[in-house]
């Protein structure tokens, strides 16, 4: 039953913290969140969209791989892929597959996979946009002048997710322990570019 809980953590990520809308258990739940990254959409993208790595810095991620990835036609830079991702933790392990849309460096869309177990529905959409330069922390110094003088990048990250269970029982169980596990979940997000790109 725990692994259940966890599956909906890695719709492409995970579930961050935010603003929550629940209506019956066994009905559509939404979660969303803002937040400020000090890394440039590019890079906040790369993370994001990096599933293999995700057993590396998810929590409770014991496995992940993509196996399917097609470029689209339009746009450049519009990838589909399909994932794979195992979590848990032992004697629970679950498997989870989602259909995702990459739409670099703007937004990532991942739906659940038709004939899954567990959802009914699920998306996950990750938005990335620039922020002003400084805005997450990073202040001009007034002594630095030309091109030198530019804050580092920052990217505002937008994040919601929306599913639905078949089972009323995961519904029920994944209501106990959302919030917490998605505070943990953005938090991995962020560490995650800090140790690839630096504080």
């Amino acid at each position: 039953m725990i692994s259940f809980l966890l599956r909906q953590r890695l719709a492409l990520g995970a579930v961050p913290a935010g603003r929550v809308r629940r209506r019956a258990l066994s009905s559509l739940q939404r979660f969303h969140e803002s937040r400020l990254f000090p890394f440039s959409r590019e890079q906040v993208f790369d993370v994001v969209a990096d599933v293999d790595r995700y057993c590396e810095f998810v929590p409770l991620c014991t496995g992940s791989a993509v196996f399917h990835a097609t470029r689209l036609a339009g746009p450049a830079g519009q990838e589909s892929v399909q994932a794979e991702l195992t979590v848990g933790y032992p004697p629970f392990h679950e498997r989870y597959t989602s259909d995702v849309v990459l739409d670099r460096p703007r937004r990532i869309v991942a739906t659940s996979s038709a004939g899954g177990r567990v959802f009914q529905h699920m998306r996950t959409l990750w938005e990335f946009a620039d922020a002003a330069p400084g805005a997450a922390g990073s202040p001009v110094s007034p002594f630095v002048r030309g091109s030198a003088a530019r804050a580092g990048p920052a990217t505002r990250v937008r994040f919601s997710i929306e599913y639905e269970f078949i089972s009323a029982l995961h519904a029920r169980a994944a209501s106990l322990a959302l919030d917490k596990m998605a505070r943990s979940t953005v938090t991995a997000y962020l560490d995650r570019c800090r140790a690839l790109y630096g504080p």
